[in-house]
């Protein structure tokens, strides 16, 4: 079916069900931010294939809700649905849209399993000023949906204490002591990083993402995992019993839920498990909403995870280098395709490698100003000596995730691009040499970077900084620099990214991007203080700053950075690789 016979169909699907609209989300049953083929309904509908987007039908409208960082794309992609620039002055939010254009009495179908207990609350809270009915009961998809991909069966594997620095038995041992504060009896738990975290286990269930499909239960005497067991070998299965694990298949663990004991106090959080989930619960036991201890756990690493980053983050920065070295001086034609398949070729030699943490960015010319651009056969730009390129990366290894993000050009830049990548530059050391107390919260930190930017009249659209999981997600929570008011205090031990960037939408775009460990930095009169450690090692491009925009302080920080990334990556590098790397870090 093309866009609009699937329009129809479900259009009779919405007249057949009584409802006025239906809400479409990106989401899976896990509250994923990137979705295995089977639950990608909105790019099945829309053609949009961003992380991030709502989609609205009604009888007359079809529309599609996404932020800045896939305005670009989705323009490109859509068909047959208008695109509302989420977040743009004047475009209303699609819950604020559908109660404007509904009346009351009428009813919008929103499948209860792909959306979070806490967004349903919000919107049926919002719809019941007006009159207006959320039914999360639907699924209006699934029978219209003929050629579905099947679930994916990848095998499960163990992640060894050895990188993980932690026994799944430890692990099991401090989420039980957190219900134990709680007063709880068990504790559910839905989102892949935090199972995969929590039972030290890795799959490739999710493309670039190292989880499994999977469900799990968590009482002060049974753990109990939910996960197809054609991914357990028995060697898995044999150990995870010795840990006092029992198996039980995927598709069991709604019915188990339903038929929980009476009156059991259950742990969840309403951000993390589906609207379905949490009334099968509501309906018989006790809940208590909190945050999952696993994902504050996991989001403060530990001493061996740490070790084993630095590590990482030495193997990650001599792939990059090798690549820009390749970029810049060999005479093979190159387009955006062929710069990824050599940065991951590039990757593939480092010692424990496993795959990318995230589909390469190589964003030529005004693709660079597209954030989450990802280059397709139709749209691979050939490489030319006379625009800017931005390459943002990442590679999931046993001993960690790295995301790093360069910009560079491949001619003469203009003086506009110049100060702009200045700017943003600026705006990079702003947060990598930040002193903050222990009660600072992310957007304090994002404000730091934003201020050179401001000064201008400029701005960026997308967060400064996410949270980096140990060969998990490459996006963790629950800490973030952004603008949003998260709060969550950045503890030591967290590991964050820290990529300000400026963007002209049909010229260029430039993004600068390192990964940043939380540490103490001191105790003073006024309380404990902390700081950021650098996790990447990869010049920036001198050709690219103008010194007279740099403060004496900005310059001492990008010659010590530099002599630091020199010193770390020079000893693993060929030497013609070692004798460019050292010209591109010499003295500013």
């Amino acid at each position: 079916m093309n866009t609009q016979d699937k329009l129809c169909a479900l259009r009779r699907n919405l007249e057949a069900a009584g409802v006025s609209a239906v809400i479409i989300p990106n989401a899976d049953p896990h509250q994923s931010e990137y979705l295995a083929g089977h639950w990608q309904v909105l790019k099945w509908l829309t053609g949009f294939s961003g992380s991030a987007g709502t989609a609205v039908v009604t009888q007359k409208t079809a529309g599609m809700w996404t932020d800045f960082r896939y305005w670009i794309q989705a323009a490109a992609q859509l068909d047959s649905f208008e695109l509302f620039r989420q977040g743009d002055t004047g475009v209303p939010s699609f819950d604020t849209w559908l109660t404007n254009t509904l009346s009351a009495d009428d009813r919008i179908a929103l499948d209860g399993k792909m959306v979070s207990a806490a967004q349903a609350g919000r919107l049926k809270k919002k719809f019941a000023q007006k009159g207006i009915i959320v039914d999360t009961t639907m699924d209006l998809i699934s029978d219209l949906w003929l050629d579905r991909p099947p679930m994916p069966r990848t095998p499960a594997f163990e992640l060894d204490a050895v990188y993980a620095g932690e026994s799944r038995k430890e692990k099991f041992s401090r989420i039980r002591k957190k219900m134990a504060d709680y007063n709880a009896d068990c504790h559910v738990m839905a989102v892949l990083d935090d199972i995969a975290w929590t039972f030290n286990l890795r799959g490739e269930d999710i493309h670039t993402n190292p989880v499994n499909l999977s469900f799990a239960l968590i009482t002060m005497d049974k753990i109990s995992l939910f996960i197809d067991p054609a991914k357990v070998s028995p060697a898995l299965g044999t150990a995870l019993e010795e840990d006092g694990v029992a198996l039980f298949d995927y598709n069991t663990f709604y019915s188990v839920i339903q038929n929980l004991d009476k009156n059991t106090r259950v742990l969840l959080d309403p951000e993390r498990v589906s609207d379905f989930i949490y009334h099968a619960i509501d309906s018989r036991s006790d809940i208590i909403e909190a945050s999952n201890p696993s994902a504050m756990f996991k989001c403060v690493k530990n001493k061996v995870e740490i070790s084993h980053i630095r590590e990482t983050a030495v193997k990650d920065g001599r792939a990059v280098v090798n690549f820009l070295h390749w970029l810049c001086t060999s005479d093979a034609p190159k387009t955006e395709i062929s710069a990824a398949e050599q940065l991951l070729t590039f990757r593939k030699e480092q010692n424990a490698f496993i795959h990318p943490s995230f589909d390469s960015i190589m964003a030529f010319k005004e693709h660079s100003a597209i954030c989450h651009y990802s280059a397709q056969p139709d749209t691979d730009l050939p490489l030319s000596p006379d625009a800017m390129f931005l390459t943002d990366s990442g590679g999931n290894y046993l001993t960690g995730t790295t995301d790093i993000t360069r910009t560079v050009h491949l001619g003469s830049a203009t003086s506009q691009e110049i100060r702009d990548y200045t700017l943003v530059l600026k705006a990079h050391i702003a947060v990598a040499t930040a002193r903050f107390p222990t009660t600072a919260r992310g957007y304090q930190i994002d404000a730091m970077a934003r201020r050179h930017l401001w000064q201008q009249g400029l701005d960026f659209g997308h967060g400064t900084g996410h949270g980096v999981g140990f060969f998990l997600c490459v996006h963790e929570g629950p800490a973030r620099l952004s603008t949003l008011p998260v709060d969550i205090a950045l503890r030591p031990g967290m590991i964050l990214t820290n990529e300000p960037g400026l963007y002209r939408e049909g010229q260029y775009g430039i993004r600068l991007e390192n990964m940043v460990l939380v540490i103490k930095d001191r105790d003073t009169q006024f309380g404990s203080f902390l700081k950021f450690e650098n996790m990447t090692f990869c010049h920036f491009e001198r050709s690219l700053m103008n010194k007279t925009m740099l403060s004496l302080a900005e310059i001492n920080w990008v010659n010590r950075y530099h002599q630091m990334v020199y010193d770390r990556l020079a000893p693993g590098l060929d030497t013609p690789v070692r004798q460019w790397l050292k010209e591109k870090t010499k003295i500013l």
